[in-house]
């Protein structure tokens, strides 16, 4: 009984603790696409993927050999940039 009662107390904790982003991950692409879009191209992204309260989004803008990778915050859409590189 008591490892029954511990196990529960621990998912609660688990599973209570998850955070659920007020950005949504429609939301995200369209900051990054909007932030990378100039007159050369448009930027495209490749991957997407939320973890620890940020999602971390790959793109690119082919019009001028331009990638990179961003953070955006799930809370307020914020934008951090992790690295880029233009060939």
């Amino acid at each position: 009984m008591k490892r029954l009662s511990l196990l529960i107390i621990l998912c609660m904790f688990l599973f209570g603790c998850m955070e659920v982003p007020e950005i949504t991950e429609a939301e995200a692409v369209a900051i990054i696409e909007q932030l990378h879009t100039n007159s050369f191209g448009t930027a495209e992204v490749i991957s997407i993927e939320y973890r620890f309260g940020r999602y971390a989004v790959e793109w690119e803008n082919e019009g001028n050999c331009e990638w990179g990778i961003d953070h955006v915050d799930g809370d307020d859409g914020s934008v951090t940039m992790k690295q880029a590189s233009i060939c």
